[in-house]
């Protein structure tokens, strides 16, 4: 095991001038970094950080879109032994405000806004308790301090740092109305980062398109950790508009596709036909749209994993036969155990018999941020996964569905419960069930079932619209169907139920 900062040094040293990192802000490249600059500015930043008052131990915010400032940053942190805590820059005020108290950030790195959100009115009145800093990553304002101006000098009293150290907090949604805040540590994202690197072929020849946000764990982890490990490069993109994205994948050559929510604008748009694309390598091997988008000679695969693990729990590799790199979801990687267990009565079941998934292995989490082992893991340190899969005879994973109340669209986690809270707070509305429904581009979609109170009115898009004030974008419904109590689908018990009403959702659509 490894640390992060140990990762890159490790690639430096092989290739310490070879290209490492290339920024299109929106398609075109304005910045080039090699191995050699990267590690430098990592240094830089880790400097800066110290004078910020960051040292080991330290929660570091980091609020900031594609840019060549994020991995130095991350790196940075990680050689001080500071904690990184990506935000998510699709987040509302109230999203930050509950990040920022909840993993006890005391130093926050920003851009002043991006896109349409305006970070720094956002910030204002946001209690968090610890945070005691504020660098802007462009341009001042009052009560912050500017990046660039903090002393760049680098100690080289760099703190011990093991790989056994927590390293990053991730938050993801889950069956809980709040996102929980997932704790790695450096050897767990390490190990996953050179394991992914192998199973999908990865090599310094090789250019993975970053269009995915850093701050998930999908884009930081799976993509460019899995380049440092490879020594291959990193073409990040800030904002993705399908013509200029085509016109870079083919000047820059980029060789491996994460994400696959971008698949269907890049095929349907009327560049694509004549663009030579070079895409053969990454996770989109169960993906219909893999072979018209990478070719029928892609060696794309499939991968099952979450936040929780550090990305992939199995996964097939690129030299697998063709049925078992698109058809499985692969093998448990190396240390990875699996346990296939009756959801009710948790006793194993027999080979090729769908279960609950349950986990255990050195990309596992350490935890959730402030709950209880015991609240999330078994009696074996075994995390159960809350899906549904089988193993068969050849060792391969078949996912099957979930158990729990999420619902993944464009490759992100959206509690149901949180859509539901967001919803029930509108004055017209009585009760809401949220619920996915299949997107044959994103996975799932956001679709919500509402009750409106007796006398009361509310159109579908004010609905929307209420909730765009407090939840992100991709988490706000893309269909709302108002209905009456009665039509709701229920179990004996009375309870709404959920597998019904994802029925009737794809009925209503399909109509």
């Amino acid at each position: 095991m490894e640390t992060l900062a140990g990762l890159l040094d490790a690639t430096v040293t092989r290739f310490p001038a070879r290209e490492a990192l290339a920024y299109a802000p929106h398609g075109e490249v304005t910045a080039r970094r090699t191995w050699g600059e990267l590690a430098a500015e990592s240094r830089r930043a880790a400097a800066r950080l110290r004078a910020a008052g960051a040292g080991r131990g330290t929660r570091v915010a980091l609020l900031c879109s594609n840019r060549p400032e994020w991995l130095p940053i991350a790196f940075g942190a990680a050689r001080l032994g500071a904690i990184l805590v990506p935000l998510s820059t699709l987040w509302t005020r109230d999203e930050l405000a509950y990040a920022l108290a909840h993993a006890d950030v005391e130093l926050l790195i920003m851009l002043p806004g991006f896109l349409k959100h305006d970070y720094l009115a956002s910030l204002a009145g946001i209690e968090a308790p610890l945070l005691r800093s504020v660098a802007l990553l462009d341009g001042s304002a009052p009560g912050t301090t500017c990046w660039d101006d903090l002393p760049a000098a680098h100690d080289a009293s760099d703190p011990a740092v093991s790989p056994r150290d927590p390293a990053v907090v991730f938050f993801t949604s889950g069956t809980t109305a709040q996102a929980k805040a997932v704790v790695h540590s450096h050897g767990a994202l390490t190990t996953s980062a050179r394991r992914i690197a192998d199973c999908l072929g990865l090599g310094p020849d090789d250019a993975w398109w970053g269009h995915m946000p850093l701050f998930w764990s999908g884009g930081f982890v799976m993509g460019a950790l899995a380049q440092v490990a490879a020594g291959g490069r990193i073409v990040l993109q800030e904002v993705v508009e399908t013509g200029a994205s085509l016109a870079l994948l083919e000047r820059e050559g980029c060789t491996v596709m994460l994400g696959w929510h971008q698949a269907a604008p890049l095929l349907e748009h009327p560049d694509f036909p004549r663009r030579r694309l070079r895409l053969k390598k990454g996770s989109g091997g169960t993906h219909p749209l893999a072979t018209r988008l990478l070719g029928p000679d892609h060696v794309s695969v499939g991968m099952y994993g979450m936040t929780e693990t550090a990305t992939c729990i199995t996964c097939a590799r690129w030299d697998d036969p063709e049925p078992i790199r698109t058809g499985t979801f692969g093998r448990p990687l190396a240390g990875m155990e699996l346990r296939i267990v009756d959801p009710e009565t948790r006793t194993p079941v027999a080979a090729g018999e769908s279960g609950e998934i349950l986990v255990r292995g050195p990309t596992l989490m350490e935890g959730y941020l402030k709950v209880p082992r015991a609240e999330t893991f078994d009696a074996d340190g075994f995390f159960p996964t809350g899906d549904l899969g089988y193993l068969d005879d050849a060792g391969c994973l078949h996912f099957a569905s979930r158990l729990k109340d999420v619902i993944k669209t464009a490759g992100v986690n959206v509690a149901a419960s949180e859509v539901e809270e967001a919803l029930a707070r509108h004055p017209a509305v009585r009760a809401a069930h949220v619920v996915g429904v299949p997107d044959p581009v994103r996975g799932e979609n956001v679709a919500a079932f509402v009750v409106l109170a007796p006398g009361a009115a509310a159109a579908a898009e004010e609905l929307r619209d209420f909730c765009r004030a407090s939840l992100a974008s991709y988490k706000v419904p893309r269909h709302v169907f108002v209905v009456e109590d009665t039509a709701l689908p229920r179990t004996g018990t009375g309870k709404v139920e959920k597998a019904a009403l994802r029925r009737a959702a794809a009925a209503r659509l399909a109509g």
